[in-house]
């Protein structure tokens, strides 16, 4: 098995198109091809189901590009050690939402302070960054829930909102002129994120608050790839509860349709900022914990809160 097999296997995964997998990655579309039947015959396993409508994944796809992702980074940070051996490194973890999101915004106040700091972001759920960040795999972090872990510090830095998305059609736009309760809703085939996500955590705490019993839910795929969940959703494969935040431009070109999910408990989560609290900190370090403790969620027209004082390493 070839890194560059893997590269093109998750580059596939993350487009769900063959000719947006070839673009991203400069190769032709038949270069894709073969890679990916390259891997699937070393494996011996189906990763993705063609048709001529559509690309879905497998399931045993989806376990490869949660491990791939992660060969994947810790060869690329490897290469940087060796490469820029004098070079400070600041390595970030993030969940999905923060590393598509919040993350962006965070990172380029950051880097106009400190350009020549090299800025490592692993991509995990947020139970897995939780477990990095406390054995010190990575420095800090973004995260969407908090744990008991006693080397961890959390910090909320934005208030997430759910919703809940279906495909724009006719049949959800009758069903959302009705405005249905939760559990009509939990009625629709649902795609669900992989267990370890706080996405997942969270819809479980929304269900359970309306007495909706895991069991009575017709899930369709589980999945770890939150812009793979807003595709298949676009496409008519289901329905699924999300961060409003990642499907915001979707719903507002018309691709999907949100249901709000007023006064229903566990509406809102907060983002963690997470780091550490048992070492001492770098000054980079120090100064990137108080550049991502000025993020806060705009409310309306306003510009995220900027709060003037520091955040100390055991704050």
């Amino acid at each position: 098995m070839e890194f560059k097999h893997l590269e093109v296997f998750v580059k596939l995964v993350e487009n769900l198109s063959f000719s947006a997998a070839a673009e991203e990655l400069n190769i032709s579309q038949p270069t894709v091809s073969l890679h990916i039947k390259q891997l699937e015959e070393e494996l011996d396993t189906p990763l993705f189901i063609r048709s001529t409508r559509e690309l879905k994944i497998t399931e045993e796809g989806t376990m490869l590009y949660r491990e791939a992702k992660d060969l994947l980074q810790q060869r690329s940070a490897l290469i940087d050690r060796f490469i820029n051996p004098n070079q400070k490194v600041l390595r970030l973890g993030a969940s999905t939402i923060p590393t598509g999101y919040i993350l962006p915004f965070i990172l380029s106040r950051f880097r106009k302070d400190h350009p020549n700091i090299l800025v490592q972001v692993e991509e995990q759920n947020s139970y897995e960054t939780i477990k990095r960040i406390s054995a010190r795999k990575v420095d800090a972090g973004i995260v969407g829930m908090k744990s008991d872990d006693e080397n961890c510090e959390f910090k909320p830095i934005y208030q997430d909102e759910f919703v809940f998305i279906t495909p724009n059609i006719p049949y959800y736009r009758a069903l959302q002129q009705t405005k249905p309760d939760l559990k009509r809703l939990a009625q629709e085939p649902l795609i669900v994120r992989e267990s370890g996500s706080a996405v997942k955590q969270n819809m479980e705490l929304i269900l359970a608050s309306a007495h909706i019993p895991a069991e009575s839910l017709h899930i369709i795929t589980t999945i770890n790839n939150i812009e793979v969940i807003k595709r298949l959703v676009a496409q008519g494969a289901g329905t699924s509860f999300i961060s409003k935040i990642a499907v915001d431009d979707m719903i507002k070109r018309g691709e999907l349709l949100a249901f709000s999910l007023e006064n229903v408990p566990h509406r809102y989560r907060d983002l963690y900022l997470v780091w550490n609290k048992k070492i001492t900190p770098p000054s980079y370090l120090r100064e990137f914990l108080d550049c991502a403790r000025l993020y806060k969620k705009p409310v309306g027209n306003q510009q995220p809160r900027r709060e003037r004082r520091g955040l100390t390493p055991h704050e």
